[in-house]
């Protein structure tokens, strides 16, 4: 068994554990899980300058596009947070 296929067999597992900690959450109706999710999600965006909308958005040929799911994505993030934390405010 070589590096990459390990490699690719442990991001396996952890895909198939962070769909079951995101299924229980929402079982329970936590959404901060979900909140940190979208928040991590726009972190890689900002070093390869490519977020996903429908189809691929390129920071390069629509900044403002990309700027803009960047911003809802962290918008929604903390509100899904905000949501666990303080109920009556989201």
């Amino acid at each position: 068994m070589n590096g990459r296929s390990s490699s690719a067999r442990n991001r396996q597992i952890i895909n198939f554990a962070v769909f079951l900690a995101l299924t229980t959450a929402t079982w329970f109706r936590l959404w901060s899980p979900w909140g940190l999710l979208f928040i991590y999600w726009i972190i890689p965006n900002f070093y390869s300058g490519r977020a996903f909308l429908v189809f691929d958005v390129a920071r390069d040929e629509a900044p403002l596009l990309f700027w803009l799911v960047q911003l809802t994505w962290l918008a929604l993030g903390i509100m899904m947070i905000l949501m666990d934390f303080l109920p009556g405010w989201a």
